[in-house]
């Protein structure tokens, strides 16, 4: 599957380059179409995970209308639902983490602190793509993805091997496409839909990656805790 990563890596960032947005659009949605292929034949994807897969890749056909309103809306809710079923794809191996009181405490103020800066975010948005109950989709949107980064994050300390690895490494690199592509799309620094690319390639592959691990690994005794 390196090869085909690879492969895609440089094909995106040579249509990128090249050609205009609609082709870069094609050229991601055809990514995540063939990640969804690998992942249907591997046969290892729970219905979460698949879930999940589906609704990335509605949301790559809705770009193309991104600019309505209502398809964007509807993007917004794709990824939303996707962040949220890559959550609940490893909860039910977090039911017995433990945490202490500054860890909790911890929790609050880094939970807080993102939702700091993604009020920014949102007041940075300019005014032509503003449109009525943006600002809350942007919000829960940030939430989903705080929520998928703290689920990620206690997955990795709890189980530290190649199967939390995995997962961890995609949704952070999910997280990041986003951000670039934010400041690619929102603030038109259009050199930034090359890492937005990146990341997202790496981050679908990741997952893919994650499903083919047998899920009976066990608890690291001594990161029980965060």
């Amino acid at each position: 599957m390196s090869a085909i990563t690879l492969i895609l890596l440089l094909a995106n960032f040579y249509i990128i380059f090249e050609y205009d947005q609609e082709l870069s659009r094609w050229a991601r949605l055809i990514s995540t179409g063939i990640f969804l292929l690998i992942l249907l034949w591997q046969k290892t994807y729970g219905k979460r995970m698949l879930s999940a897969f589906f609704c990335l890749l509605v949301s790559d056909l809705l770009l193309f209308y991104y600019e309505n309103s209502i398809a964007n809306t509807a993007t917004f809710l794709m990824r939303i639902s996707a962040y949220t079923l890559l959550v609940l794809v490893v909860v039910p191996e977090l039911k017995k983490l433990k945490t202490n009181l500054f860890q909790k405490i911890l929790f609050v103020v880094v939970f807080f602190l993102n939702l700091g800066m993604l009020y920014m975010l949102v007041g940075m948005v300019p005014g032509q793509y503003v449109y009525p109950g943006l600002d809350v989709l942007f919000y829960i949107y940030g939430v989903s993805m705080i929520a998928m980064v703290i689920a990620a994050i206690s997955y990795s300390n709890r189980y530290s091997d190649r199967t939390s690895f995995y997962f961890t490494a995609a949704t952070l690199c999910l997280v990041f496409s986003d951000i670039t592509s934010f400041i690619a799309y929102y603030l038109e620094f259009y050199e930034f839909y090359f890492p937005d690319r990146f990341f997202y390639i790496l981050g679908i592959a990741g997952l893919v990656k994650f499903t083919s691990f047998a899920r009976s690994h066990e608890a690291v005794a001594e990161m029980e805790s965060l």
